[in-house]
């Protein structure tokens, strides 16, 4: 990335995107002196008009919390891990009764009392998000660095940290917003830049770039928006069933998070789950495949289908890789398999579909991007050949573009190997684009939730 040149005024916005591995988060490391080992860095940094040399990453860190305040990508790794949530953001408030102010910040962000003890391990990566952001809302920094922040959050959750950055510009904070989130630049953004093979190729007032865009590039980020594309008319379902739930009671420990699921998931079909974040959707994604017991009731499953016809791709890719091996070495464990180089043989091709380089198998996962991680999971997933795969927010890391090829090719897999598929998202406008069946968990002030089919409801 060469000659990046970007300003962004007290009291403004700036959103800046670009595909995934374009440089995005690069550019908010460099203000914040957090450029990876092996990359160099060369010009200058203006801060409230005082110049820093960009490669003096030492001096840009001093003006951490004073000056400037990150929110990162990955908030569970950039929390302390054991610090409980409030006393985490009562840190950064310099007054009396600062723990009370802290509890009232995290009640802000929707995070109920009953988790604001909690450490970053007990928290989901909503969860920590949302701590994130209420550390943000009390900083004392005039410049904020957001590197998507709203990755895992609901629609509504979005729009409760949307409104946190509302008053942060109001206050006159400068945010520079790093995002793949159309919806949030659309709602926030005064200014855009977008950025493409390591350079910015369009800039300009955030209302006009979105609705005339010049570049092919602007145009092709913004029609691979969701929002945009036509929605999946219902079909009655004619295959086998997969797995079917009845009267199933899910929960954590002993606390019960919903009972009386009642659902099924045909071969071919994608079956969209929607729901707040905590309410319980990873807990039933884990419930159905085995790895934590029910509470009550019964899962079926099709007696055709073998153990490890029945896949996740997990929420935080970057987990699941080991960081002691190259990537490489990871998927080398697939021999094991009885058909082992048959699964391999499977990896190139999927790896071209999915746009990854065969380059990024000589390196670490901490040298990968999140979405390339995320891409690379599912790879290795599908070159199984599944008969189930629980997909939860596989496209939670990827930009608009690189979300539409994924999601495109999962309902190709669906279409053409009948793989169902249940998908975990929070986005409603991909799920009425590309499942066949859209059920939304949904609970009481005070009960378990529930599981709504909402297939036909024109309101989402």
């Amino acid at each position: 990335m060469e000659r990046v040149s970007l300003s962004v005024t007290a009291g403004s916005i700036l959103a800046v995107l670009g595909e995934t591995g374009s440089g995005k988060s690069l550019i908010g490391n460099a203000v914040m002196g957090l450029v990876p080992s092996g990359v160099s860095v060369t010009g200058r940094i203006i801060i409230n008009g005082r110049p820093y040399d960009a490669s003096d990453s030492h001096t840009l860190r001093s003006l951490w919390s004073k000056d400037v305040f990150l929110l990162p990508q990955e908030p569970l790794a950039a929390l302390a891990p054991l610090l409980a949530a409030e006393s985490q953001v009562s840190e950064q408030i310099d007054a009396p009764a600062s723990l009370k102010h802290a509890r009232e910040a995290l009640s802000a962000m929707h995070l109920d009392p009953e988790h604001h003890r909690k450490r970053p391990f007990e928290l989901s990566g909503g969860m920590a998000q949302r701590v994130m952001a209420a550390i943000a809302s009390v900083t004392r920094a005039g410049i904020i660095v957001a590197d998507e922040p709203t990755k895992g959050l609901d629609a509504d959750r979005r729009d409760v940290v949307a409104d946190v950055f509302r008053t942060l510009r109001d206050s006159g904070r400068a945010i520079l917003l790093i995002t793949h989130d159309i919806a949030l630049v659309r709602s926030l953004a005064d200014q855009i830049a977008f950025l493409d093979e390591n350079k910015i190729v369009e800039t300009g007032p955030a209302s006009s770039v979105l609705r005339h865009p010049r570049t092919d590039y602007a145009r092709r980020y913004i029609a691979s928006d969701p929002s945009t594309w036509e929605r999946r008319p219902y079909a009655r379902s004619h295959t086998p069933k997969v797995i079917e739930a009845d009267h199933l009671r899910i929960g954590i420990g002993n606390r019960v998070l919903a009972e009386d699921l009642n659902f099924h998931c045909h071969a071919g079909h994608i079956s969209a789950l929607m729901g707040a974040s905590g309410i319980g959707k990873t807990t039933l994604g884990k419930t159905l495949l085995g790895q934590t017991r029910a509470l009550g009731g019964s899962i079926r499953k099709s007696s055709t289908t073998g153990a490890r016809g029945f896949q996740k791709l997990h929420q935080d890719p970057t987990r699941v890789f080991s960081p002691w091996q190259s990537l490489g070495q990871s998927l080398e464990d697939l021999r094991r398999f009885p058909d082992g180089e048959r699964v391999l043989g499977e990896i190139p091709g999927l790896m071209q579909r999915f746009g990854l380089r065969r380059d990024l198998l000589h390196r670490s996962p901490h040298q990968i991007s999140g979405g390339e991680a995320q891409r690379l999971a599912l790879v290795r997933i599908l070159a199984t050949k599944p008969k189930m795969l629980v997909a939860d927010e596989p496209t939670s890391r990827l930009d608009p573009p690189v979300q539409e090829q994924v999601i495109r090719y999962l309902r190709e897999a669906a279409d053409e190997h009948e793989l169902a598929i249940l998908l975990i998202t929070h986005d409603r406008d991909l799920a009425c684009a590309i499942a066949d069946r859209r059920m939304l968990m949904m609970a009481g002030s005070d009960s378990p939730a529930m599981l709504k089919d909402v297939t036909r409801d024109n309101s989402l």
